[in-house]
């Protein structure tokens, strides 16, 4: 086997910021057999090459195949990573920066191997979970709730720039109108200061329930305080201006067939089989009785956050 050592680097250069995203990855990787890169003892292995080169950008993948000189760039980017690892696993425990990289290496540990605990879980079929759910908790996952379909005519008045008082007054006269048959369609046409539901008589397309995101809040409130289809709210106050609301339909609640809810009751299911496995496996570290503690220093640590007493 032949080992190309250079000192000097020649051909395109690969942007730094491209390759500095493996640089940790490389940090951690077990060194095996079938050395394929070795510099001042620190080397990679064939398995290292494989799964690094698997993670970089398309660009660099096709730079590396296709021009020695990148190549040669990022084989030596490999082992500067490497040797800069090397350099972190000798920081002494008394410097400042030995437990915040000691605690970052954990903590991602942790991430990785409660990822892969996740991963390799073995979930059984909730199928039949899943029908039982839906029987004893059909408004949780299949309740649709009311809709209204609705109309306005709306007095703009935006915040300090008009009397909302005044307002008030002139869109309760044309209500009166409309509570004494008069057309609708003539009134929006002739007051309604919303152009995109003007062209269509007032009609406001969209189905509202109860807490719609988008709608707001006192539009809605008014709405559903119409009891009957064609009946007018009170004068509704947002932050548009004044509204008269009429209610055009109503469709009630109704709830949708298994069939259509199966699948997010089953991830639902899911999920919640993975958060409690994940916590009994959890549990499993917990301390036990023959847990030895030096609560002296403990408390000693602690010292500095303790309350002063009153």
């Amino acid at each position: 086997m032949t080992i190309m050592r250079t000192s000097m680097i020649t051909g395109r250069h690969i942007k730094r910021s491209l390759v500095a995203f493996f640089f940790l990855s490389l940090a951690q990787l077990p060194v095996q057999a079938e050395v394929v890169l070795e510099h001042d003892d620190v080397s990679v292995n064939r398995a290292e090459l494989d799964y690094v080169m698997s993670l970089w950008p398309e660009q660099m993948q096709e730079a590396a195949a296709n021009d020695e000189g990148d190549r040669l760039e990022l084989l030596n980017r490999m082992l500067v990573a490497k040797k800069l690892a090397r350099e972190a696993d000798n920081i002494p425990a008394d410097s400042e920066l030995y437990w915040p990289l000691h605690y970052q290496i954990m903590n991602l540990k942790q991430k990785y191997w409660m990822e892969n605990f996740n991963k390799t879980l073995d979930i059984p079929d909730m199928t039949a979970l899943a029908r039982e759910r839906y029987a004893t908790q059909k408004d949780e996952y299949a309740r649709v709730p009311e809709q209204r379909l609705s109309s306005h005519i709306l007095f703009a008045c935006p915040p300090g720039e008009c009397s909302r008082e005044a307002t008030t007054i002139e869109a309760q006269k044309v209500l009166d109108q409309l509570r004494a048959g008069a057309d609708f369609a003539a009134m929006v046409q002739q007051y309604s200061d919303d152009a995109g539901t003007k062209v269509k008589d007032g009609l406001f397309d969209v189905w509202i329930s109860r807490g719609q995101p988008g709608v707001s809040g006192h539009y809605t409130e008014g709405l559903y305080t119409i009891d009957n289809v064609g009946d007018y709210s009170e004068p509704v106050n947002t932050r548009f201006g004044i509204h008269i609301v009429r209610l055009d339909d109503i469709q009630e609640t109704y709830f949708l067939p298994y069939e259509e809810v199966e699948p997010n009751i089953v991830k639902a299911l899911r999920g919640e089989y993975v958060r409690l496995s994940t916590r009994d496996y959890l549990n499993t570290f917990d301390m036990t009785e023959d847990v030895y503690i030096d609560m002296p220093a403990v408390e000693d640590a602690l010292a500095p956050y303790k309350t002063a007493s009153p």
